[in-house]
């Protein structure tokens, strides 16, 4: 009974302390610049813990120095993230470091005060209990595993990693004797995850603590598509030797941590990747009329996803053509990296009328898992210009029908006026001066008929302009309208670099009858204060070292107010 009271007078007090460990050290760090957390206060040995540090200064935070932990903590993995937001006018950004640890001893283990921009956290206890086991998934290097006949050691390349990004497992199978044929050995195992080999078996001899050893090494791409904490089983060996003798062994488990997405798009894509490649080909007929095609090949390359998981390119709408999507391809490839994937799209072109038919911009917003930001690859808007075809009018030149119907005039010669006693030559003279009066009658009616069929030329000329001007007109209008909303995707990502692009392309189709080519010339035909100090201010962070900390949601509204005073001096 006494035994029993003493357990549970201990049990309390190790739970207050933990409880008044949580309660000082969230107090504390309350009026701290630099903020320091975990995600539990009390773990066991085989356990890991997530520190994480914030730090909410002014300017690009120095990284911590996370060696100060290497004391009491193996470092399995950290991540960087920047959150930016603005309030009124202040704006602020926090920077947020994750760093998970698995303990290296047991007791109360001190996490001691962080410094960023000579600013401290407060310092932290963990409490662990239980012993000290070999971290799972670890090489063998006991003397009795180096003394197995046959082993298997397993590795992966990241125990951190966003949800749907990829993870390097690697799988290395050591055995002193040859293997029989049928011997096998499984696949590696994770719940709601796609997991695919990476490459063929390589085979090779090595030597362990001396002895020499076979050697077979798989490598798999893991793609977790669960946010959490979980454990990769192991590939599972079984077989026999060629002297007949049956083992079956395991490698050790493998605890990762998938973090949730980062951001999140309209488009309703995520995509983790390490680099990405956005290209284009157009092949098509010089000039450019109504009834020709082009052909447009867009190819999407990128390192870190399946193929079937990038989105797909091709718009297929457009008023003044006919789009149809002629064929999709999608590749994988492995190396040392891991896996490239590329998808490519054909698409043909047809021209229905004449006039300006613009291919709208193509954004594919990605986070790069390198640098921990998110990126946006892009191709500008294509304009196509497509040809009106020749007028020919081929009415009747004037100079000829005036030399056809004067020709008996000019050929005719009268007869001398001596003549002109003889009556016989009267009729003559009649029927010549008819045909006089008949020849001028009929250059009087060509010169009608010519003028009237100039005059029809020039009114059909006409209105062929007005109406090749009104659908310029609704083409720059509806690339005003795509390329807005390029704009405004960009401004609402806050992603600096791209907006600068986006914002000069609708400046273009914005005023179309000008030649615009920098933010200068924007400024000069807005004419709008307000405008002019958040493009300074565009420009500012785009040549400094804090792109991040760019917002795009003032630029945006003052380009919406631009463009409904445009609507409304319309109207």
């Amino acid at each position: 009974m006494i035994l029993r009271l003493s357990t549970f007078c201990l049990d309390h007090e190790l739970g207050m302390r933990t409880f008044l460990l949580f309660i000082l050290t969230i107090a504390s760090s309350v009026h701290a610049d630099v903020n320091t957390y975990l995600n539990k206060y009390s773990i066991s040995t085989n356990e890991t813990v997530r520190l994480t540090i914030e730090s909410t200064q002014q300017g690009q935070p120095q990284r911590p120095d996370l060696s100060v932990l290497n004391q009491d903590f193996d470092l399995l993995g950290s991540k960087k993230i920047t959150i930016s937001s603005f309030q009124g006018s202040t704006r602020q950004a926090t920077t947020r470091w994750q760093v998970l640890l698995r303990p290296n001893k047991s007791g109360e283990l001190k996490i001691p005060a962080l410094s960023i921009n000579g600013k401290q956290s407060s310092p932290i206890i963990l409490l662990v209990t239980g012993s000290v086991n070999t971290f799972p998934g670890s090489p063998i290097t006991s003397p009795q595993a180096s003394r197995a006949p046959i082993f298997i050691e397993t590795s992966i390349d990241h125990t951190e990693a966003y949800q749907g990004s990829q993870l390097i497992y690697t799988v290395k199978l050591f055995h002193k004797d040859p293997l029989n044929k049928n011997a096998a050995l499984s696949d590696p195992f994770l719940n709601q995850a796609l997991i695919i080999p990476a490459d063929d078996v390589k085979r090779s001899e090595t030597s362990v603590k001396g002895k020499p050893y076979f050697l077979e090494e798989r490598r798999y791409v893991i793609f977790p598509d669960d946010p959490g904490t979980h454990f990769i089983e192991a590939p599972l060996f079984s077989g026999t030797s060629q002297t007949d003798q049956y083992v079956e062994t395991q490698g050790g488990e493998i605890e990762i941590a998938i973090l949730p997405q980062a951001n999140s798009n309209s488009q309703g894509y995520w995509l983790p990747l390490s680099s990405l490649q956005l290209e284009e080909r157009i092949d098509k007929e010089t000039p450019l009329g109504p009834g020709s095609s082009l052909v447009r090949t867009l190819t999407l390359t990128a390192r870190g996803l399946p193929a079937a998981r990038l989105p797909s390119l091709s718009v297929l709408k457009n008023e003044l053509a006919d789009i149809e999507l002629l064929s999709t391809e999608l590749d994988e490839s492995f190396d040392e990296e891991g896996l490239t994937s590329k998808r490519t799209e054909t698409v043909k072109i047809t021209m229905k009328e004449r006039g300006e038919i613009t291919l709208p911009p193509i954004d594919i917003h990605w986070w790069d898992t390198y640098e921990d930001r998110s990126k946006i690859a892009s191709l500008p808007p294509v304009i196509l210009y497509i040809n009106a075809a020749p007028i020919q009018n081929t009415p009747p030149k004037a100079g000829s029908l005036i030399k056809d119907k004067t020709a008996p005039i000019n050929s005719t010669k009268i007869p001398p006026a001596a003549n002109t006693e003889d009556t016989g030559h009267i009729p003559l003279i009649v029927f010549l001066a008819g045909v006089s009066m008949i020849s001028s009658l009929g250059w009087l009616y060509s010169y009608c008929r010519l003028r009237k069929l100039r005059n029809h030329a020039q009114k059909k000329r006409t209105a062929v302009n007005e109406r090749q001007k009104e659908k310029k007109k609704h083409t720059h209008s509806l690339a005003e309208k795509n390329t807005f909303q390029a704009l405004a995707i960009a401004c609402q990502q806050n992603n600096v670099d791209i907006s600068k692009l986006r914002l000069i392309e609708w400046a273009q189709h914005f005023w179309p009858e000008t030649f615009i080519e920098s933010s200068k010339d924007i400024s000069l035909l807005a004419k709008n204060q307000t405008l002019d100090f958040l493009i300074i201010d565009l420009e500012q962070h785009l040549n400094s070292h804090e792109k991040s900390l760019w917002q795009g949601d003032l630029l945006l509204q003052a380009i919406e107010a631009l463009r409904k005073r445009r609507q409304k001096g319309k109207a």
